[in-house]
């Protein structure tokens, strides 16, 4: 039998791996909405090498999850697997198959580990969303104190207009439910925080997270219709409207949306008839994951600019069945449609928390259909934390079900946000 003076440091071994995890957690949500959760990602590999030699052992949190959401984990795996296999024939194998593992720490860390965040108690959760909206509200007034005091002509923070477009719809979406959530006095921070943000997407010029945070505000209308909420919002609206109209540069800008002739648009059709060409050449494997920007001017149509290559297809589709083949893109599309529709099941219970992060994913994902930010890690790690949370939250709320009522699919009426009881 172990005496207490061996028992204790195996304890506080516990505690520090603990703290040092939940460190890691906080600065990523506190991070994310700037797109540099690195520091995050340093403390949750600390926290897992210590992990791998400690003997306690650890609850299997996700040992009985409801079925759509199991499938949804294994079908991410699939594709990681397949992202794996898939490399062997890429065009540059070395480099597919470095960034498959890339992916593979990507998705362990965040959509898998979120995935048990949801299991966490509820203070710390709530913490870790108060972060998150704090770190949005930041990110909002320094984009706007560096468009202004350094008169740039497109704002932008650790990254391009577009990466910061995309970041301000997921952190603006969620933020706005949480708020909502909680309540007063929380609640009247409402106003201020969507202005705040709004004003820093105009000033992005970013049109796609124009188009994007538009489809997250008015689902999130929709989904938690009340007067006093859904005037403000539609206030905001108007007034970005009305900036749209009268400064000449925004109105431009708004305006080369509808314009072929305008704004980069004949170069976004140029990269997806590249795309296309790509799916065309080799629809089963694909050019190979990471591949696309140095085979681009082999498949560019003959109007495209020579001297110019892209990173991305600049849509998240034609991404994964260029790079992937249509198998990976069949893989990715199920194990995307399964997550969206346990995140809107979610929506059901009314619950404007859970509301807010459906609303923020399809707001992305509207973005996603023009650029690609969330290709790249930085701005990735928070989409993909969000995705798994879903599924995190869906699970939750069927095993809390099951132990009250018995063995069921969750009915997603009795939810609670982080930090209610």
């Amino acid at each position: 039998m172990d005496t207490p003076s061996a028992q204790n440091p195996g304890r506080q071994r516990q505690k520090i791996k603990i703290i040092i995890e939940k460190t890691g957690w906080y600065l990523t949500f506190a991070l994310v909405p700037c797109g540099q959760p690195y520091f995050g990602l340093l403390f949750l590999l600390i926290a897992k090498l210590a992990s791998l030699f400690s003997r306690e052992k650890q609850e299997p949190i996700l040992s009985s999850v409801p079925r759509l959401a199991k499938r949804t984990g294994q079908l991410f795996v699939f594709l990681l697997v397949y992202m794996f296999i898939n490399s062997f024939f890429s065009k540059q194998p070395l480099n597919s198959f470095l960034l498959s593992l890339a992916f593979t720490l990507v998705f362990y860390f965040y959509f898998f580990g979120s995935q048990r965040l949801a299991f966490y108690d509820r203070k710390f959760l709530t913490t870790c969303f108060f972060l998150f909206t704090g770190g949005g509200i930041a990110v909002s007034a320094a984009t706007l104190i560096r468009y202004f005091s350094l008169n740039l002509p497109r704002a932008e923070l650790f990254g391009g207009p577009n990466s910061l477009g995309t970041l301000i719809i997921m952190y603006t979406g969620v933020g706005l439910g949480f708020l909502l959530a909680k309540g007063k006095p929380y609640a009247y921070f409402v106003f201020p925080f969507l202005t705040a943000s709004v004003c820093a997407l105009l000033a992005t010029q970013s049109r796609g997270a124009w188009v994007g945070f538009a489809g997250m505000l008015v689902l999130l209308m929709l989904l938690n219709y009340k007067k006093k909420i859904t005037l403000i919002f539609l206030v905001i609206l108007l007034l970005a409207a009305g900036l749209l109209m009268i400064n000449p540069t925004l109105n431009d800008r708004f305006l080369s949306i509808f314009s072929l002739d305008k704004g980069g648009n004949m170069t976004r059709i140029h990269i997806w008839q590249a795309s296309l060409n790509m799916i065309k050449d080799k629809p089963l494997q694909g050019v190979g994951l990471g591949v696309f920007p140095a085979v681009y001017l082999e498949y560019a149509p003959p109007a495209a600019k020579k001297e110019k290559t892209f990173a991305f297809a600049h849509n998240i589709f034609l991404q994964m069945a260029a790079e992937l083949g249509l198998p990976g893109f069949l893989l990715f599309s199920l194990a995307f449609a399964h997550t969206y529709f346990l995140a809107y099941k979610l929506t059901k219970s009314g619950n404007p928390f859970y509301q807010g992060i459906f609303a923020s994913l399809v707001g992305v994902f509207i973005h996603q259909q023009v650029d690609l930010p969330i290709w790249k890690t930085n701005i990735g790690i928070g989409f993909w934390l969000l995705l798994g949370l879903a599924v995190g939250l869906y699970a939750m709320e069927a095993k809390k079900t099951a132990v009250t009522t018995g063995p069921s699919q969750p009915d997603c009426q009795s939810l609670t946000m982080p930090g209610q009881s």
